[in-house]
C-alpha cells in the first residue's frame, strides 16, 4: 500500500482527488484529509512520523492561510503532487518537495502524469538523506526562475556554485551561469549538504566530480581547474580540510 495524504479545503476537490486516485491506482490509501495550514502544522509535528505516508497531494491556499508559510518552516516528510488554482507559487513549490504542480482543473491524464513520475522517482525506494530534518526524499535538480518561466537543473550538471553580493549562481559543464534563489552561499551550501559540494573559499563552492586538475598557486593555496574550464583558489584557511575531502 501507499499511504498518501490530501490537503485541501473543498469538500468537492477533494472527493474528485480520491476519485480519481481509486481509478488510477488501488493500492493509494488516503490516510489523513487536512483542510487548514494549522492542520498541516499540527500534522507535521505530531502525526506524520506514524502515519508513514509516501506522498501528499497538497493545495497551496487554504481556508487559514498559504500553506508555504508551514512548508518553509517544517520539513515534509516525503514528495509532494501539488494540485491548485493559483500559478504563482511553481518555484516555491520545487524549492520544496515538490515533484509535480497541476493547475486546476485537471483532468485523469494530468494527475496519471504526475503520478507516473512519483512512481519513477520512487523506484528504488529512496533512503533518508538528511535525518535531523526528517527528510526522506532527496530532491536531484533545482529549481531555476528565468524572466516568467522555471526550468530546472541537474545537480549533478553543477560544477561549482559562486556567490557575488546579493547573488548567487551556479555554473554547469557549459559554463553557462544559472541565477539561484538562495540569499547567500551558505544557503545554497545547506540545500546541497547530501551532495558532494566543498565550500574552497568565502564565496566558492566546488562539486568533487568536477574537479579536474590542482596545481599549487602559492604557500597553502591550489588552483583547481574544473571540468568547464573554470579555474578557482583555495582560501589558505581551507586548502588543508579541501585535500582532506578530496582523499
Amino acid at each position: 500500500m501507499i499511504n498518501a495524504v490530501i490537503i485541501e479545503d473543498e469538500p468537492l476537490a477533494r472527493s474528485k482527488l480520491k476519485r480519481l486516485l481509486n481509478q488510477l491506482d488501488a493500492s493509494i490509501r488516503v490516510v489523513r484529509e487536512l483542510e487548514s495550514v494549522a492542520q498541516v502544522r499540527q500534522w507535521l509535528t505530531e502525526q506524520a512520523s506514524q502515519d508513514k505516508v509516501q506522498v501528499i497531494f497538497s493545495d497551496i491556499q487554504l481556508n487559514d492561510g498559504n500553506v508555504f508559510e508551514v512548508y518553509q518552516q517544517q520539513p515534509q516528510p516525503c514528495p509532494i503532487i501539488f494540485i491548485t488554482a493559483y500559478d504563482d507559487f511553481l518555484l516555491q513549490a520545487f524549492e520544496s518537495q515538490g515533484i509535480a504542480y497541476l493547475l486546476k482543473p485537471y483532468n485523469s491524464q494530468k494527475l496519471e502524469q504526475a503520478w507516473a513520475k512519483f512512481c519513477a522517482l520512487s523506484v528504488p525506494k529512496p533512503k533518508a538523506v538528511n535525518a535531523t530534518a526528517g527528510a526522506l526524499y532527496k530532491q536531484h535538480r533545482l529549481a531555476i526562475k528565468h524572466h516568467q518561466q522555471v526550468y530546472f537543473l541537474d545537480i549533478g550538471e553543477i560544477t561549482h556554485v559562486q556567490a557575488d553580493g546579493g547573488l548567487v549562481m551556479a555554473f554547469d559543464r557549459e559554463a553557462k551561469r544559472h541565477f539561484l534563489s538562495f540569499s547567500s552561499l551558505q544557503a545554497a551550501e545547506q540545500a546541497l549538504a547530501d551532495y558532494p559540494f566543498f565550500r574552497i573559499n568565502r564565496s566558492e563552492l566546488v562539486q568533487r566530480e568536477h574537479v579536474q586538475s590542482l596545481q599549487r598557486y602559492c604557500k597553502n593555496t591550489l588552483t583547481i581547474t574544473l571540468t568547464c574550464g573554470a579555474q578557482l583558489k583555495t582560501s589558505q584557511s581551507r586548502t588543508a580540510a579541501f585535500n582532506e575531502w578530496l582523499r
